[in-house]
């Protein structure tokens, strides 16, 4: 009976030894998991962050572009509009010279 009692100890010795390890693993599996989520959610804001960064830049040259563009199309009606404003000046000042001639003529 001695030996059979013995024998118990020894294995809850054992088990004990057994959910002692086993629970010393589970600690550094979770302690492993938590460093690894850590440096996956850290490298998920970088990877958004130089994304974000990317995009905004592109947009500031899509804009940059579109802005010099409208600037071009801008300057070209403008030079549009200077030559019909001298023509029509012309033409003004020719009708209002024709007038003041008839005009002294009688």
């Amino acid at each position: 009976m001695e030996k059979v009692w013995e024998e118990l100890k020894k294995i809850e010795a054992e088990a004990e030894l057994i959910v002692s390890d086993a629970q010393t693993k589970a600690k550094e599996i979770v302690k492993t998991a938590e460093e690894k989520g850590e440096q996956l959610l850290a490298d998920s804001r970088k990877y958004a962050e130089e994304e974000a960064n990317a995009l905004m830049e592109e947009s500031k040259a899509e804009a940059s572009q579109s802005s010099a563009e409208m600037f071009k199309a801008n300057a070209e009606t403008i030079e549009k509009l200077r030559l019909s404003a001298a023509n029509r000046m012309e033409k003004a000042v020719n009708a209002i010279v024709d007038r003041v001639l008839e005009n002294a003529e009688r």
